[in-house]
């Protein structure tokens, strides 16, 4: 592709991907972009992209996505990495489109699937914190992506449009011809089943791939219903380093606490059953971190002899609390806590339903 075409491409991406993601709005996808062209489009970026005020804007919106999490007042322009995974998600969004098979060949989605996996293998994982940070302020809303479609029907029919706006004509002569309008909002995971020609699996497969070159993001949209959150080895990489946790911690706490429990339980109980030795510990350190401050949220409200609450039965979310509780115990017993004997034994004692549970037990069993 030449310098030429691939400002222009710049210049699109930019306008119609990697704005509207972080200000919101209307992600427009166009024609594929393709592999060859995903890290080369970054290299042409700073002559390209030819509305200084749109880029301000952004600039500003990812400062405060940034500083949700951390106290900053900068942000980097977007690396030549991230203009890659805008562009892969350009082409994993537009895998989808119902018309893709139809405009080019029946082929065309799997062949599309086939270059954004080609593209993500060229993208490297973080090296740093502050790498991690920069990405998710670009892709932190990467779950609001919605397709509306939209369904016209009148007395002699009807017609179904995936992703498209209707003629204004069919919804004329409202009441006499019995126009009715109902519209429907399909997330970015229900897209291959909902009239796109993908197949679901291998677009479920790219999405994680996705997700491990953005593992903040992957980590603050972890209850997600789907692709599950599995522990990775960037996660675990970022989860294992004390400011990368805390950046951790924070996001996953603007997330319901009983979904980020069930699947942080469920991802941790595959490392340990799975003899994962230090990456498990890794996930099981995060997890006594959530534990500690779990209980000092319960001391705080200042209610004499109160506690967590006791598992009336085994989930994933018990088994996270109990797993953490644990691990949390064994550093309480240890010499470097840092705390009084008083502050200790009061912990210990909001612990102590976790540390007895059922979950407590399957753990101790997983780990002889």
């Amino acid at each position: 592709m030449a310098k030429v075409s691939l400002g222009a491409v710049a210049d699109r991406v930019f306008r119609d991907v990697m704005a509207p993601l972080v200000l919101g709005g209307d992600l427009v996808a166009g024609r594929p972009i393709g592999a060859r062209a995903a890290l080369a489009v970054g290299v042409a970026r700073d002559r390209s992209v030819a509305d200084p005020e749109l880029i301000a804007h952004v600039d500003l919106a990812r400062i405060r996505v940034a500083r949700r999490l951390v106290a900053v007042d900068h942000v980097e322009a977007a690396s030549v990495h991230e203009w890659a995974l805008a562009v892969v998600l350009h082409d994993l969004v537009q895998s989808t489109n119902p018309r893709l098979p139809s405009l080019l060949r029946a082929s065309a989605p799997a062949k599309l699937i086939a270059h954004v996996d080609a593209a993500l293998e060229h993208v490297p994982q973080v090296t740093s914190v502050r790498e991690a940070l920069a990405r998710h302020t670009w892709f932190s809303r990467l779950f609001e992506i919605a397709r509306t479609d939209t369904v016209v029907s009148w007395w002699t029919g009807s017609q179904t449009f995936l992703g498209t706006t209707p003629s204004a004509r069919l919804a004329a002569w409202p009441e006499l011809r019995r126009v009715h309008v109902d519209t429907t909002s399909r997330p970015l995971t229900e897209l291959p089943t909902a009239g796109g020609g993908v197949d679901p699996a291998l677009y479920e497969q790219s999405l994680a791939a996705f997700l491990a070159r953005t593992p903040l993001t992957d980590l603050a949209t972890l209850a997600r219903a789907t692709p599950e959150f599995r522990w990775t080895a960037a996660t675990l990489a970022l989860a294992s380093t004390r400011g990368g946790s805390t950046l951790a911690q924070r996001a996953m706490a603007r997330a319901s606490t009983e979904a980020v429990d069930h699947a942080l339980g469920r991802a941790t109980r595959a490392l340990v059953a799975g003899k994962a030795g230090q990456p498990a510990m890794v996930a099981l350190e995060l997890l006594a971190d959530r534990a500690l401050a779990a209980a000092e949220a319960v001391l705080a409200k200042g209610v004499k002899g109160a506690t967590l609450p006791r598992e009336a039965a085994p989930t994933d979310g018990s088994f996270a609390r109990a797993a953490g509780a644990i691990v949390a115990q064994r550093r309480l017993l240890g010499a470097a806590h840092g705390l009084t004997e008083d502050d200790r034994t009061r912990i210990l004692g909001v612990l102590e339903p976790a540390l007895v549970s059922a979950s407590a037990g399957e753990l101790k069993a997983l780990l002889t």
